[in-house]
C-alpha cells in the first residue's frame, strides 16, 4: 500500500499546481476501502433566484438542471458534470478538472440578463472521495448527520461538521449495487486535517492512520 509523502517538493525550477493534499497517497482497507482526493476538479458556485432556477437550464450545463428540492444533486449523462443544491438560492457545479473557467464564461453569457453571482472556488475546496461498503460507519463516527440509508440517498449532498471541519457530504450516483462512495467537499485549510480524520475513523476497518502535518490532536 503506498504511503503518503508530508517532505513532498515540486521540483525545483518549474511550477506545477499541487493541491493541498498532493502530498498523501491513496490509502486503502479491508474489503475494498479506499480513500482518495479527487484532486483539480472544477468548481463554481451559482448564486441566482430560485423562482426561475427551476426552469432555466443554460446550455453550458449540458442539460443538467438546477436542482430546487433541498440536498439533492444532478449529474449530466457522462458523470462529468454536477450540479449541487446547497441552499435556497446557491448551488455548487463540479466540473472535470480544468473546464471551470471556460465553463464560467459559458454561463455568464448563458445568465446574461438574470441577477446571478457566479465564483470560481476551484482551489478554494478539495474533495476527497471514501470508498468501500465501511463508508456509512466510518462517516457516523465524525458527524451528527444521519447515514443511515434511508434517510441518506445516492445523489443527495448535507452540509455538516465533521471533527472541527466544516464539509459537504455527497453520496455520488452508482450504479445498483456498485460500493457505495461518498465525495466530501472541504476548504482546503482543512483538507489535511480531514484526511487524517477520516483515516483515524477507519483504522478498525485495516486502513493506516495518518498524522496532521500541523500537529492538531485528533479526537473522535
Amino acid at each position: 500500500m503506498a504511503q503518503s509523502d508530508p517532505t513532498l517538493k515540486p521540483p525545483q525550477g518549474r511550477p506545477e499546481r499541487l493541491s493541498a493534499l498532493a502530498h498523501r497517497a491513496p490509502l486503502s482497507g479491508d474489503e475494498g476501502l479506499t480513500m482518495q482526493e479527487a484532486a483539480h476538479l472544477g468548481k463554481l458556485v451559482l448564486r441566482l433566484d430560485e423562482s426561475v432556477a427551476g426552469t432555466i437550464v443554460p446550455d453550458a450545463l449540458n442539460g443538467v438542471h438546477l436542482p430546487t428540492l433541498p440536498c439533492c444533486s444532478d449529474t449530466s449523462a457522462t458523470g462529468t458534470l454536477s450540479v449541487l443544491w446547497l441552499g435556497p438560492d446557491e448551488w455548487m457545479i463540479v466540473s472535470e478538472a480544468g473546464t471551470e473557467q471556460t465553463l464560467q464564461t459559458e454561463l455568464e453569457l448563458q445568465l446574461k440578463g438574470q441577477h446571478f453571482q457566479l465564483s470560481n472556488v476551484t482551489d478554494y475546496y478539495v474533495c476527497i472521495d471514501i470508498t468501500g461498503p465501511q463508508t456509512r460507519e466510518i462517516l457516523m463516527n465524525l458527524t451528527t448527520l444521519d447515514m443511515h440509508r434511508r434517510s441518506f440517498e445516492a445523489g443527495q449532498v448535507k452540509g455538516s461538521i465533521l471533527g472541527h471541519a466544516n464539509a459537504f457530504v455527497w453520496q455520488l450516483h452508482t450504479d445498483t449495487g456498485a460500493t457505495e462512495t461518498f465525495r466530501l467537499i472541504v476548504r482546503s485549510s482543512m483538507a489535511d486535517y480531514l484526511w487524517c480524520l477520516i483515516s483515524r475513523s477507519a483504522r478498525l476497518f485495516g486502513m493506516a492512520e495518518e498524522t496532521p502535518l500541523s500537529g492538531e490532536r485528533l479526537v473522535i
